[in-house]
């Protein structure tokens, strides 16, 4: 439903949903769809190839977040560790949605929205990399003593 009303902020409307016999299988799930008047056909079981396309681009992901990850952990042990997986993921999906691919000439977010990304790609930074936050007092316009720390590390 969430990604269904992101797709209906950009007037793209979804017909048809190809999914496995696992949750999607669920009544509640089925109810739904035939609500807003979709179609949903299931994978019969041992045919992974039809859903090659989610499945490669979960593998890329997947593979591209543990890269991002594994580099942040060898440069920053002490801070960086397998908890930040979901930053991981979340930073290495932007990217991709913001990235143009080869022999296309707009990014994937800008092919489903028909905008351009939120991010821009010099707005990226390195995963994991140290930064200063000011002070919450600070922040909100107080100030405090001046041997006292303006800004705490964080990544």
């Amino acid at each position: 439903m969430e990604f269904e009303q992101f797709a209906g902020h950009f007037n793209v409307r979804i017909n048809n949903i190809r999914a496995d016999n696992g949750v999607y299988s669920a009544q509640l799930f089925r109810d739904s769809c035939l609500r807003q008047q979709q179609s949903l056909t299931f994978c019969a079981m041992g045919t992974h190839w039809q859903n090659e396309i989610a499945k490669r681009f979960i593998g890329t992901i997947t593979q591209r977040a543990r890269t991002i990850l594994l580099h942040a952990m060898a440069k920053w042990p002490v801070v960086i560790a397998e908890d930040m997986w979901t930053f991981a993921i979340h930073h290495a999906v932007n990217f991709h949605n913001s990235s143009i691919r080869k022999q296309q000439s707009v990014s994937p977010y800008e092919l489903f929205t028909g905008q351009t990304p939120p991010w821009a790609l010099q707005d990226f930074r390195v995963f994991g990399s140290p930064t200063y936050v000011l002070t919450k007092a600070l922040q909100d316009g107080g100030s405090h003593s001046k041997w006292k720390s303006r800004a705490w590390l964080r990544v």
